[in-house]
């Protein structure tokens, strides 16, 4: 089962998801689109622990992502 996250659960109004296979694949698509989009340098240990835990188990079509 893939992963899913949503960027609208910490930036309200971005359309953004993330859907990987896995955990580690996640946070590298979360990490570029929060430097992309968002200017983030990087993510304190907070912020990954938020993420982690907010991850849902889903079906993904990994082939329609957009940054």
């Amino acid at each position: 089962m893939d992963k899913m996250i949503s960027c609208d659960n910490f930036e309200p109004g971005c359309t953004f998801t993330a859907c990987a296979r896995t955990e580690a694949e996640i946070f590298v698509k979360i990490l570029k689109h929060g430097r992309t989009v968002h200017r983030a340098k990087d993510f304190s240990p907070d912020i990954y622990g938020t993420v982690r835990t907010s991850l849902q188990d889903g079906y993904c079509d990994l082939e329609d992502e957009l940054f």
